[in-house]
C-alpha cells in the first residue's frame, strides 16, 4: 500500500511504528478479536486521542484570547494614566 502525505519518511515511519505498538496492545488485550474489530478501535482509540487534544486546544486558544484582552486594556488604562499626568 502506498500513503500520498506531506510528511516526510522518517515521519511516517514513525506513525507505523506507533500504530503497530498499539494494535499489539489491543491485541494482547482482545487475543480473539479479528484484524477489522483491531483496526476499527485502533482509529476511534485514535480519533478520541485526537478530539480530546483539539478541545484542549481551542481551550488554550480561548485562554489566550482573554489574556491578550487583558494585556491590552491594562495597556489602555496605563495610557489614560500617564496622559493624566
Amino acid at each position: 500500500m502506498t500513503l500520498t502525505t506531506e510528511h516526510d519518511n522518517l515521519f511516517m515511519e514513525e506513525i507505523a511504528k506507533v500504530a503497530t505498538e498499539k494494535y499489539e496492545a489491543i491485541k494482547e488485550q482482545m487475543p480473539g478479536a479479528d484484524d477489522e474489530t483491531i483496526a476499527i478501535l485502533l482509529a476511534v482509540n485514535s480519533l478520541s486521542t485526537q478530539l480530546s487534544r483539539e478541545i484542549e486546544f481551542d481551550d488554550k486558544e480561548q485562554e489566550l484570547d482573554a489574556l491578550r484582552h487583558q494585556v491590552v486594556a491594562t495597556k489602555q488604562e496605563h495610557s489614560k494614566i500617564e496622559d493624566s499626568l
